[in-house]
């Protein structure tokens, strides 16, 4: 146990006529996700920033770009386009201390070299080509693997004009570019989407999060649970974040009336990339730490959020639970990454277990058969004392009812599949390992079961 540093199968019925990309499963070797983010600058785009910053080494960063939005463009409400370097030299003060945990944090330099300008003049401009747009076009069209996930913080603009510049003189690769591309929009911040994106690019994987979002966003406090409260207010954030955890921390915009987190209403977009082994990015109805869709109705693939139903009765809780369910474990993650900040060596601070299966990911069996479990072998870098539990994710299965698991508990459990079950019919269960370090650190993985006959 460490010592804190204080003064820091598809299921059935989400089948469909297109394929899913998983990261280097369609082009090339296995991977990590290639990402660009898109902000438009807004204060909670400045927030999900430093977060963004702090799991720099999950993605193969590929562009960052100044946008804009309906909300914020040059000459209205503009931060101007000099703030993400100013995070980066604050990225830089602990970047040493970073890649005592992980080498794969990218240098200072390499990050800034993959700042760009894109079209930033005016809400929805979408005519000008500009180093921003051009960078997604040459991301695109590059040999190397895929996915790419767009993450429009703000508006489309830019990656719509990036497209848009390869449907007018790539037009032999826009096949291609709408099997590799995902977007991954926080509201539609402007009306390039609707205008262009759906309409030209129908096979391009489009995830929209409208109300999960929210979860993290300005309102956070009336769309969580109470019992969550705790890792968000001022208290969690001084302790955890704000003070004695470096100059990226220290930076960090927190609400001026009572020094809570204020929001982060664009970090669902990376944090859907994060592989925590909840096998998130195979298919889009799975869910994970940024959320969980359904393909919306009329479309061919665009997909919008859906609602995590469990037991709880209040609307506007179920709209955001597909993100707030993990909100614990997501913010005790980032609590960790504060502190790998300022430490100075790797035994100075907390990292996640690793959870290795000891059963097959994807099993079938057929009703009245006992599934077995196992997660034997998962494993602790640290050495800390591990708690596992099982569990059964009922909204991505198609499968309506529950199933009792057995030693739920214990790192191998067991499930006897319904008498009822119908051939085709799939169970999500989630092996959720905890350590008991400070902060505890969360990892999983997903077993999918599908009924045969």
């Amino acid at each position: 146990m460490k010592t804190r540093i204080l003064s820091g199968i598809v299921p059935a019925a989400a089948i469909v006529s297109v394929s899913f990309l998983t990261a280097g499963t369609a082009f090339g070797q296995p991977r990590k996700p290639r990402i660009i983010a898109t902000t438009d600058g807004e204060v909670d785009d400045r927030c999900s920033m430093v977060r963004f910053l702090m799991y720099a080494n999950e993605w193969d960063i590929e562009g960052i770009i100044y946008s804009s939005s309906g909300f914020h463009c040059k000459g209205r409400s503009w931060a101007g386009t000099k703030w993400i370097e100013e995070d980066i030299d604050q990225y830089a003060a602990g970047y040493k201390n970073l890649r005592q945990h992980d080498p794969a944090f990218p240098t200072p330099q390499a990050l800034k070299k993959l700042v760009y300008i894109g079209n930033i003049d005016s809400a929805g401009e979408m005519t000008k080509v500009t180093p921003g747009s051009q960078r997604i076009v040459k991301v695109l069209l590059d040999d190397k693997g895929g996915p790419v996930y767009l993450q429009a913080w703000g508006g489309t603009n830019t990656i719509a004009r990036a497209l848009k510049t390869i449907q007018e003189k790539h037009p032999d690769q826009v096949a291609r570019v709408a099997r590799k591309a995902i977007i991954y929009i926080i509201l539609d911040q402007d009306k390039t989407f609707r205008r262009y994106i759906q309409p030209n690019w129908p096979d391009l994987q489009v995830l929209r999060s409208f109300r999960q979002f929210s979860a993290i966003a300005y309102s956070w406090h009336n769309h969580i649970p109470k019992r969550l409260h705790k890792y968000f207010d001022a208290d969690w954030m001084k302790k955890n974040i704000l003070e004695g955890h470096g100059p990226l921390c220290a930076g960090y915009t927190v609400r001026s009336d009572n020094h809570c987190f204020k929001s982060e209403g664009d970090s669902p977009s990376f944090m859907h990339q994060i592989d925590v082994g909840l096998r998130s990015l195979e298919h889009p109805s799975y869910g994970g730490w940024g959320g969980r869709f359904e393909r919306e109705k009329g479309s061919k693939n665009v997909w919008q959020d859906v609602k995590d139903l469990d037991d709880y009765k209040r609307k506007k809780w179920l709209k955001s639970q597909p993100i707030w369910r993990w909100a614990e474990a997501f913010q005790n993650d980032w609590a960790s990454r504060a502190d790998w900040c300022v430490a100075k060596n790797y035994k100075d601070a907390n990292h996640p277990p690793v959870v290795r299966l000891d059963c097959a990911a994807d099993q079938e069996a057929k009703p009245g058969a006992t599934v077995q479990l196992s997660a034997k072998g998962t494993k602790d870098p640290d050495g800390d004392k591990l708690s596992c539990k099982w569990w059964q994710y009922r909204e991505p299965g198609s499968y309506p009812g529950a199933v009792k698991i057995l030693s739920a508990e214990r790192q191998q459990a067991s499930f006897k599949v319904p008498d009822d079950a119908v051939k085709g019919q799939t169970v999500h269960v989630i092996c959720e390992v905890t350590d008991n370090g400070v902060p505890p650190l969360t990892r999983y993985r997903r077993v999918i079961v599908t009924f045969s006959k």
